[in-house]
């Protein structure tokens, strides 16, 4: 009878421990096919892509980063970083553009 007695209780442990790891991963798997179906498709059309591009924090980031100033080099890898991003073909004046207008939100603070 003792061992029995043991060998329920271990099993016990064992089968809450797998109701309660269950839910979390059905959760962690909805969570990704959210985030999965909320990503940005990547757009052949610049007019979309810098409607994309200025709905994220992507430009404010980058004016953060470098204290509001930044050198030709940082320019480069900041269109490097968009275009790995997706965010390609887009209008690299309008995109200075937004830099410019975050720069001016980032001094105002």
């Amino acid at each position: 009878m003792t061992l029995k007695k043991t060998a329920k209780k271990e099993t016990a442990p064992a089968k809450k421990t797998v109701k309660a790891a269950a839910p979390k991963a059905a959760a962690k798997t909805v969570k990704l096919a959210a985030k999965a179906a909320a990503k940005p498709v990547a757009s052949n059309d610049p007019e979309e892509n810098i409607k994309r591009f200025a709905k994220t924090a992507l430009a404010m980031n980058f004016v953060k980063a470098h204290n509001g100033a930044w050198n030709h080099e940082d320019w480069l890898g900041f269109i490097s970083d968009v275009k790995a991003k997706g965010y390609y073909p887009i209008d690299w004046d309008r995109v200075g553009l937004i830099l410019e207008d975050k720069k001016k939100a980032f001094f105002s603070k």
